[in-house]
């Protein structure tokens, strides 16, 4: 891409062009293609003011639904909102699968809200990662006020959300019977807030509670934030509303206690450990020659040891 033609997508992008948005999101799907680096470089003073919700959660409890009325919430409130949507990945053409924009229908005729689906089956956690900065990226310069980050609901993906995204929220239901996982993976530690969906289900109050005894075993420092437990139903909207607030009141705690710019700096951290084992990886040869193959298959050689010998020869071919 030409010069003239990244300083016209830049252009496009900072005022809000629908196409130009669309445009950008997937150049800089291409991870590592250089008119995309020259492109993200242009870009990246005009964000910085927006909230980035991550939206976690196990297959089938309506993270997709509940996004699409807690944007419908906040475009009420005159917020722009962007939601991002990590969706399992085609066997055949590496795309996304699902496709999340088919549950949004109603959202895509509005100029306010843009939604983008990401295939995150095929590549690394790593490659994921860098992908989702991107693209945020992009969306925090069109001038989006909030956007939503959704993942497929593995645990890996809950914590690439947690380096990326201000506040969390885990989604559940009450018949998922989450409580033994809910342990295993340190959701509390990853939270920020806990969404029970389907407040209709008979088993909502016992959900709540069990949650609410959950978290009230949680040690945490005095003046720290106290996750809440916030009933919804995302296919009526109701509940909805006090999702909004309860991240209006997050990030005021946050700002407040100086949590906000903790997880700024470790975002960028995040971002910046990524780009550099990436652009190491790219101009490193990583080729074994012959010789060492050779012990390191007959077992004279670890492999650890051989990696130094490595870093030690480009330590010193760059003086």
């Amino acid at each position: 891409m030409l010069p003239f033609e990244i300083k016209e997508m830049v252009l496009g992008v900072i005022s809000g062009d629908v196409r130009s948005v669309a445009r950008a999101l997937t150049l800089v799907e291409r991870n590592g293609d250089s008119s995309s680096e020259r492109f993200l470089q242009k870009i990246y003073p005009y964000g910085g003011n927006t909230r980035v919700i991550g939206i976690t959660g196990a297959t089938g409890v309506g993270k997709s639904s509940l996004i699409f009325q807690t944007t419908k919430a906040l475009r009420k409130r005159g917020h722009s909102v962007g939601v991002i949507s990590i969706d399992p990945t085609s066997p055949v053409t590496n795309g996304s699968f699902l496709g999340d924009r088919l549950r949004m229908q109603e959202l895509v005729t509005d100029s306010g809200v843009f939604i983008r689906s990401v295939a995150g089956g095929a590549r690394s956690l790593d490659s994921l990662s860098r992908k989702i900065f991107s693209l945020v990226h992009v969306m925090e310069a069109s001038g989006k006020h909030f956007i939503f980050i959704e993942t497929m609901g593995s645990g890996q993906d809950d914590c690439l959300i947690a380096k990326v995204a201000q506040t969390t929220a885990y989604v559940t239901i009450p018949t998922l019977g989450d409580e033994i996982q809910a342990m295993k993976a340190g959701i509390l530690e990853l939270s920020d807030m806990i969404v029970v969906n389907k407040a209709d289900d008979p088993g909502r109050d016992r959900a709540i509670t069990w949650w609410k005894n959950v978290i009230s075993l949680d040690e945490r420092k005095q003046g720290a934030w106290k996750t809440p437990v916030i009933a919804v139903n995302s296919l009526t909207g109701d509940g909805t509303d006090g999702l909004a607030s309860s991240i209006d009141d997050h990030e005021r705690h946050m700002k407040d206690s100086g949590e906000w710019e903790r997880r700024k700096k470790e975002s960028v951290r995040a971002e910046v450990k990524l780009l550099i084992m990436e652009k190491l990886w790219r101009n490193i040869d990583f080729r074994v020659a012959e010789k060492e193959m050779g012990e390191l298959l007959e077992r004279k050689m670890d492999p650890l040891t051989y990696v130094e010998k490595a870093l030690k020869k480009i330590r010193r071919s760059r003086g």
